[in-house]
């Protein structure tokens, strides 16, 4: 037998590591080594300082002990080279406490290049390389063990107060970017804390990308302490994606599907429930750029089957949802009826600023919410509904009750959303932008382009609604008591260009009109209307503010909602970020009082309604860092107001209030149907009279 003697490891010499604690981020370092023997000298080089020690040698493994850093125990280090590669870990016991890192590096000079990273490390970087752009997060349990990369590869990072404020945050992020621009990091404990927000993303159709940290899956089966093991299925029925990571090869996949199914088709919420151990395995899975694919355009036929059905109306009425802002497609949707001359119809907050307020072919939303009052009365008018983004709610349509022409064409980003409660007359799988470029692009073969700006009669309808609606908004100015119709008009007047509002449970603000001057493109309200809930006006205002650095972001909430989110108020003082908070303080829940007066039960007006009187928003505003005034009169608003977009920093203003006119429900115009019932709100218990039937 022929002994073949294997060369000896080449250790001597300067080698360029990546030490990465599991309790705080990665940090490079370098290693001098020298061999005598079996015995081995290092010393250290990094931003923690440097050490010296001493160990040993035994072939291509390595050991020593050194004291660096910060830590007053020693730390124990093993490693072992392969060629130019070194791999090991290092561990330090303080007390009753053990810290450890792991570690990797190749010998300075060389080519080498360690061929795999850590599991939050790849979650991080594929993040960044999917468009990710920030992380809001709440601190706990081993959220550590992401944190670490996050704060290691640079990512911008926000710290909210609660786990549904960095929720909403980054909701409210995503939905100025119209993608999945930002994500969420909690641990598990506290992750179901946030689950409106998750619910109301997938209800409204909003990029979320939420991870959830949870204990190590070899725990399952023991009964941990915070076990999360059930938050997956918790998690499943809210989200459009969801996935539980136990390996962290896994890693860049689920988070890179994780974006994609967020931001295409019909937006929504996708779940990554990551286990701890994941966070700490190797992975050699290649991370690559995402590219989102282009949204979809409409068939050939299907646009020539609605342009048929256009030419053939005498009466057709365009009915522009949600979908249209998140398609960022305002300014197709002008091209298009203005060059046709069709009336728009919004529904109601998701829609209204598809169009400027006082377009002349901007007839208001429909249904209850009955701004300009022609909405409603022009789409049961309606020979023909050309329905754009529009998911035909329960707000949009009067509980279904409406009456609805026999034509409809109903365009849609998702497939399921045609014919789930009628059929169409014409479904178009498409992205709303693409669809009415399609149509503009054939005006002129169509002959469907006309000169004279749209049928006159329908034309002095919406004008003469629009005047008669400023009047009624014109007498609540500079009357007390405060209605806070008054302030949504000193808005309009004061606010820049381009301002953002964001208003409790995603409605306008009241009283507030988006003219012409300083919303030609229209207005998109960053926050949607099926689910969301008191609280999320503030930190959806901050989210939006980082979202768009330089427009001004005013947050416009009651001060019901105000005990959920006026934590976040710390948040804009700690960044000092240009949010002007506004709260209207009347005293109470005014939607539970208004719920009385219909009846309900029988209840007192004031039952679970009334909120304690003496409490002073201001002060807690300037107890937390963000100057503020109140304010009694009418008029004082606009001055406050501007003096709040003057101020260097965020600003609070309470107005103190009477009553709400947070939605002016104008439903006196004629019924045009004497065969249709009416019907409003989710108080309804029965189905009778609604569509299809």
């Amino acid at each position: 037998m022929t002994i073949v003697d294997r060369p000896e490891t080449k250790i001597d010499g300067r080698w360029e590591i990546t030490l990465r604690p599991d309790l705080s981020p990665a940090h490079d370092a370098v290693l001098e080594l020298s061999r005598d023997g079996d015995s081995l000298s290092v010393k250290i080089e990094s931003a923690d300082g440097t050490g010296t020690g001493e160990g040993f040698v035994d072939g291509s493994r390595l050991s020593w002990t050194m004291t660096f850093g910060h830590l007053p125990a020693p730390w124990r280090f093993r490693a072992e080279i392969d060629g130019d590669v070194l791999e090991g870990r290092a561990e330090a016991e303080f007390g009753q406490f053990k810290m450890i890192a792991s570690m990797e590096g190749v010998r300075a000079g060389s080519d080498a290049r360690v061929a795999f990273r850590e599991g939050s490390e790849a979650l991080v970087e594929t993040l960044t390389a999917c468009g990710v752009e920030y992380v809001f997060g709440y601190s706990g349990g081993m959220t550590t063990s992401v944190q670490r990369s996050v704060v290691g590869q640079g990512v911008p990072n926000v710290n909210a107060r609660t786990e549904l404020s960095a929720a909403w945050m980054s909701y409210g992020y995503n939905r100025v970017k119209r993608r999945a621009a930002s994500a969420t990091l909690m641990w598990c404990v506290g992750s179901l804390h946030a689950a409106p927000v998750v619910l109301a993303a997938k209800l409204d159709s909003t990029p979320l990308v939420y991870m959830l940290m949870e204990n190590a899956a070899v725990w399952d089966l023991r009964d941990a302490l915070q076990d999360g093991t059930e938050l997956y299925s918790a998690f499943k029925p809210l989200a459009k994606y969801v996935r539980r990571i136990v390996d962290g090869q896994d890693l860049p996949l689920a988070v890179r599907q994780a974006v994609l199914a967020a931001s295409t088709g019909k937006f929504g919420p996708a779940v990554l429930d990551l286990t701890h151990e994941a966070m700490y395995q190797k992975t050699t899975i290649k991370t690559e750029p995402l590219t989102l694919p282009s949204p979809p355009a409409a068939d050939e036929e299907a646009v020539r089957r609605t342009i048929e059905l256009i030419k053939s109306a005498s009466r057709p009425v365009l009915l522009a949802g949600a979908g249209v802002h998140m398609a960022d497609a305002t300014a197709e949707l002008r091209r298009f009826v203005e060059a046709t001359g069709i009336p728009v119809v919004s529904s109601g907050p998701g829609g209204r600023g598809v169009l400027p307020d006082d377009h002349p072919l901007y007839a208001g939303d429909m249904s209850g919410w009955g701004y300009f009052g022609t909405g409603t009365q022009l789409a049961e008018e309606a020979d023909l509904w050309i329905a754009v983004g529009f998911s035909f709610s329960q707000t949009a349509t009067a509980s279904w009750s409406l009456a609805k022409p026999e034509k409809v064409v109903h365009v849609d980003i998702e497939q399921a959303q045609l014919g789930r409660i009628f059929q169409p007359t014409v479904g178009v799988v498409a992205d709303a932008g693409k669809f009415l470029a399609q149509l503009s692009g054939r005006l002129e073969a169509s002959g469907l382009r006309r000169s004279d700006g749209g049928d006159p009669a329908r034309l002095a309808k919406i004008a003469q609604a629009k005047e008669s609606y400023l009047q009624l908004l014109s007498s609540f100015v500079g009357a007390d008591p405060i209605m806070p119709a008054a302030v949504g008009q000193a808005l309009a007047q004061e606010v820049p260009p381009d301002t953002i509002l964001v208003n409790d449970e995603g409605f306008m603000v009241p009283g507030m009109v988006f003219r012409e001057d300083k919303y030609p493109s229209g207005f998109a309200n960053p926050l949607g209307f099926h689910y969301d809930s008191l609280g999320s006006t503030l930190p959806v205002a901050i989210g939006a503010k980082l979202a768009a650095p330089d427009r001004l972001v005013v947050s416009v909430g009651g001060d019901g909602g105000f005990y959920y989110d006026s934590s976040d108020l710390s948040v804009l003082a700690e960044r000092n970020l240009k949010v002007v908070c506004i709260v209207l303080n009347n005293g109470g829940l005014y939607g539970g009082r208004r719920g009385r007066e219909h009846g309900v039960n029988a209840l007192p007006l004031t039952h679970w309604t009334d909120l304690p009187e003496e409490t002073d928003y201001t002060t807690i505003a300037r107890s937390m860092g963000v100057p503020g005034e109140r304010v009694e009169k009418a008029d004082d608003i606009a001055p406050a107001i501007r003096r709040a977009i003057e101020a260097d920093g965020p600003y609070f203003i309470e107005v103190m209030t009477s009553g709400s006119t947070l939605h002016l429900s104008l439903n006196g115009w004629p019924d045009p149907d004497p065969k249709t019932t009416r019907k409003f709100g989710h108080g309804d218990r029965s189905v009778e009279g609604s569509w299809p039937s």
